[in-house]
């Protein structure tokens, strides 16, 4: 059974390396989030500075606001960029995801924010130029 990040990661380019264990956790539950944005917000109004500043910097601070478990931290950067899974699918990955160790998920997510980001900016954009061939022919 596939995943929708397995799929969005499916569409990545083939020079991006896979990551394991709680790098894995890391990056999906941040495409998650991603997916799951409402860009009819304040977020669809600051997209020049979205993936530089808001995710980043959201994605950090919530680590700190949300203490040392994935659950609050969910609920802080969730609520903070007005972001929410979409389909059944979506909630039940978001759901086992958050059942990981916390602590090391979000070590990462504290002290590397831009490059996890980095890494959902890539697979968004292979993800829309996809979408976008699929039209095309």
């Amino acid at each position: 059974m596939t995943t929708p990040t397995d799929r969005w990661l499916a569409a990545a380019p083939a020079g991006l390396p896979q990551l394991h264990g709680v790098e894995n956790v890391a990056e999906r539950l941040l495409l998650l989030l991603h997916y799951g944005v409402d860009w009819d917000s304040w977020v669809g109004r600051r997209r020049a500075t979205y993936w530089t500043q808001h995710l980043p910097n959201r994605v950090r601070v919530a680590t700190y606001v949300g203490g040392a478990d994935l659950d609050r931290w969910w609920s802080v950067v969730s609520r903070s960029l007005e972001s929410e899974p979409r389909t059944t699918d979506e909630r039940l990955e978001l759901a086992a995801l958050l059942r990981a160790e916390s602590e090391p998920v979000l070590t990462l997510l504290r002290e590397r924010p831009t490059a996890y980001v980095l890494r959902t900016r890539i697979v968004a954009e292979s993800v829309a130029a996809a979408r976008a061939a699929r039209k095309v022919s």
